[in-house]
């Protein structure tokens, strides 16, 4: 093995990737060539001092499970002790939003087909010739949810399908 061709091998040998006849061939060339032999003791040196500067560097950064464990459990208790309100609105804004909204329009259904008359000669007539239309109102409620499975806390977004069905009255 010759110089040139060393150099294009050299982070191989360095990594021991290459073949073991190609290995032989480099380190028998180290013996008679100490400009290949001090090129792979500068990449050496170097390869050590950056991994103990790195060592260095990540020490002082360590994780501590427990207190991240705690943390989480903290976080936990304290949105258990929140009030109840984020429940209810989860729950009930929907609820009374698909609420008002078939009131709304039963409301407007009737109003309008009546033609604004009061007695109770024209509803009963509406209601003899009336049609229910079906509706389906359908929304989605978020839920944040965390989940222990031996040491890992695991949080999810779950969504929750709620449907209310209902009708209105159309005029044929």
């Amino acid at each position: 093995m010759n110089c040139e061709k060393l150099q294009e091998n050299l982070y191989d040998y360095l990594d021991d990737t290459l073949s073991p006849g190609e290995k032989a061939a480099a380190e028998k060339h180290f013996i008679g060539c100490s400009v290949c032999r001090d090129a792979v003791q500068r990449e050496l040196l170097l390869a050590e001092t950056m991994s103990n500067r790195f060592r260095l560097a990540v020490e002082p950064v360590a994780l501590d499970e427990h207190k991240m464990a705690r943390a989480v459990q903290r976080s936990i208790v304290k949105s258990a002790e929140r009030s109840p309100y984020p429940f209810w609105s989860r729950l009930a804004i929907p609820l009374a939003a698909a609420a008002l909204i078939l009131i709304g329009a039963t409301w407007l259904v009737h109003r309008v087909g009546s033609g604004r008359t009061s007695s109770l000669s024209a509803v009963d007539s509406m209601a003899a010739s009336a049609q229910l239309v079906p509706i389906h109102f359908s929304y989605a409620v978020p839920e944040y949810t965390f989940q222990r499975e031996g040491t890992m806390v695991i949080d999810a977004l779950t969504y929750e399908t709620h449907t209310v069905d209902g009708a209105l009255v159309a005029r044929k």
